[in-house]
């Protein structure tokens, strides 16, 4: 599962103020699982992507907080939206 890029792709929507909706959209339950539950720390999911860690101090502050406590208060309002809820059942089937 690609953890860090799920979640540097949640901190760069979570900051993002252009106005637009935010969604993440991922396969199957573990990705959301991993951002929902995960004791991680941000830090540690942004250790390899030095700009996106940039963007979350500037504007979220120290990285010190779990994935899990970034993801239930500064990316509340991005919708996570797994794709085999959306495709066709023969479509999604063929993502698992």
């Amino acid at each position: 599962m690609r953890q860090r890029q799920t979640f540097k792709d949640l901190v760069m929507l979570a900051a993002d103020t252009s106005g637009r909706r935010a969604e993440l959209f991922v396969i199957g339950p573990e990705p959301r699982r991993f951002l929902a539950t995960s004791t991680s720390t941000a830090a540690w999911a942004l250790d390899r992507s030095p700009g996106a860690l940039r963007t979350f101090t500037t504007v979220f502050g120290t990285p010190d907080m779990s994935v899990a406590q970034f993801t239930a208060t500064h990316a509340a309002h991005v919708q996570i939206t797994d794709l085999r809820d959306l495709l066709p059942t023969s479509v999604a089937a063929l993502l698992q």
